[in-house]
């Protein structure tokens, strides 16, 4: 019986030894910790399963375009190698991210490293793991300003990805958006270099792209064109010439395009003209394009604002522009065209801001102007009309700039100007204006940085009225030289910072110009009343300067 006890109890431990051999043999032994084991939480499908990654790193190349990773593999030092290497630094963090971020800190990264870093004014928080990318340093804080348009556009959203975000991803994600980049915009932040890496295209949803003041010194990069989101584009001084790619009009979403202040040439591209509902502003001032101002402009029927200033345009102002009933800005300004302001125009009546001067236009000026009761500025100055001005432009009550300048208009300054209760630059100078000052112009009191009224032929004395006048130090310009005006001139109007007037024995006053200096004067001796102020002798008073000719 004890041998038999004994039997069992070595069946029982061999039997015990036999299953954990087994278990032993099942397991695997337990992985070290290795980084290139990690993968990403919402990782893609690999673009060739066939071959699957062995490693993380494996795995990410695989989803970078074939360009972008021989130019890692075989180029150490550059951007996109760089930033590569930078984004294996902190793989542990890469664990938390979805695939579409950690693509998208390393496009920020090959644009970091592609375009002289190291001279940036602003970087703070650039490629500093620890900190979600949408919290890097961003223009995106301040409203949008382009001085092509001279107007601010603010976005709904000041994120670059357009919520907010955890200021660090210690402990893990917590952000509750999707962290996706929406607005790209680094404006006057000292960048220059390689310029804009073709792996931009990869921020699929990028909606704007502001990179104002980007000493670029190319062609526009056709990397844009891939953004299938882009709604806004603003390359503003940015050294770009050549000419706009045709692909541009392959941007379905595209709303505003800024190029101003390049040295662009050619003409705009016909494929432009297909996005009919989409585009609302477009802005080239300060460039060098040229051939006629296209007249497939007015099948963009949504467009608010034209701002062609300073190019080599030429032809006449397309009538079809008249289509363009929402238009509230239009600037033809400093071009080389011809023929008058088509009546078609007239419709326009949203305009705020009307530039046409120095254009090579004739005609008149039309009396329908009046009809663009929300104009603000208007500047029609430096062509060849002729005819008197319209009185009814009296009724665009809204105006604070007025250029009627340098032209060849007769006639009489009209009263109906004195209604003008927001005008702050009003010239007319360089006509052949004839008659008084109108007293009512008196009534300009919101303060006037330029009255202009300077070689015309204008007689009679200088209303006591205009000591209303507020001029602005210490800007305020009042410029009554060269016309046939006496009299005295009004004390108060000898607060403006620049006055000019031809001082003589005809006309006279201020300190500069004492009436009692004039041993014969018709002045003192009764013929002319002193109510008034008017001119002669040419002399700009600045500060209190007297400079003669």
């Amino acid at each position: 019986m004890k041998q038999f006890k004994t039997k069992v109890l070595l069946g029982v431990i061999v039997l015990l030894a036999i299953i954990l051999i087994l278990v032993a043999i099942a397991t695997p032994g337990k992985k070290q910790d290795n980084a290139d084991d990690l993968v990403p939480i919402t990782a893609l499908p690999s673009s060739n399963p066939s071959q699957a990654p062995t490693s993380y790193s494996d795995f990410l190349l695989s989803r970078f375009p074939e360009s972008t990773v021989s130019t890692i593999q075989e180029d150490p030092v550059s951007p996109q190698s760089r930033a590569f290497a930078w984004l294996m630094e902190e793989i542990d963090i890469l664990h938390n991210l979805t695939e579409q971020r950690v693509v998208q800190r390393f496009v920020l990264a090959t644009f970091y490293f592609a375009n002289s870093e190291e001279r940036w004014y602003f970087d703070d928080n650039w490629l500093n793991h620890s900190v979600h990318e949408c919290l890097w340093y961003s223009s995106l804080e301040q409203w949008y300003f382009t001085s092509a348009a001279s107007i601010h556009i603010p976005l709904d959203h000041i994120s670059p990805c357009e919520q907010d975000v955890p200021g660090n991803l210690e402990g893990g994600i917590l952000y509750q958006g999707d962290g996706i980049l929406k607005h790209f915009w680094l404006s006057f932040n000292g960048l220059m270099g390689s310029g804009i890496p073709p792996e931009l295209y990869l921020l699929t949803e990028l909606k704007s792209l502001v990179l104002d003041g980007f000493n670029l010194t190319s062609t526009i990069p056709e990397e844009l064109c891939g953004l299938p989101s882009l709604e806004y584009i603003s390359m503003v001084s940015c050294g770009l010439y050549g000419s706009m790619p045709q692909a541009l009009g392959g941007l379905s979403k595209l709303r505003a395009i800024y190029l101003a202040a390049n040295s662009l040439t050619g003409t705009i591209p016909a494929s432009l003209f297909s996005l009919t509902h989409s585009m609302r502003d477009i802005a080239l001032v300060d460039n060098q394009m040229t051939g006629p101002i296209p007249t497939e402009l007015g099948l963009l029927t949504d467009l608010l604002r034209i701002w062609f200033d300073t190019n080599f345009f030429t032809g006449t102002i397309p009538t079809e522009l008249g289509q363009l009933t929402f238009l509230d800005g239009l600037d033809l300004a400093v071009l080389l065209l011809s023929g008058t302001i088509p009546a078609e125009l007239e419709v326009l009546t949203d305009m705020v801001y009307l530039h046409l001067h120095n254009s090579g236009l004739t005609g008149t000026v039309p009396r329908w102007l009046a009809n663009m009761t929300s104009l603000e500025h208007m500047t029609l100055s430096d062509n060849s009309f002729t005819g008197t001005i319209p009185t009814e432009l009296g009724l665009l009550t809204k105006l604070s700039t007025l250029w009627l300048g340098l032209s060849s208009l007769w006639g009489t300054i009209p009263s109906e100007f004195g209604m003008y209760e927001q005008v702050g630059v009003f010239i007319l100078h360089s006509n052949y204006l004839t008659g008084t000052i109108p007293t009512e112009l008196g009534q300009l009191t919101h303060g006037l940085s330029q009255f202009w009224l300077y070689d015309n032929d204008l007689t009679g004395t200088v209303p006591l009225e205009l000591g209303n006048v507020r001029f602005p130090a210490p800007y305020g310009q009042a410029l009554l030289h060269g016309n046939d005006l006496s009299g005295v001139v009004p004390e108060s109007l000898c607060s403006a910072n620049n006055l000019t007037f031809d001082c003589s024995d005809q006309l006279c006053g201020c300190d500069w110009c004492n009436c009692s200096d004039f041993e014969t004067s018709p002045i003192l001796e009764g013929e002319i009343t002193n109510e008034d102020g008017q001119l002669l002798r040419e002399i700009t008073q600045t500060e209190g300067n007297q400079t003669d000719p």
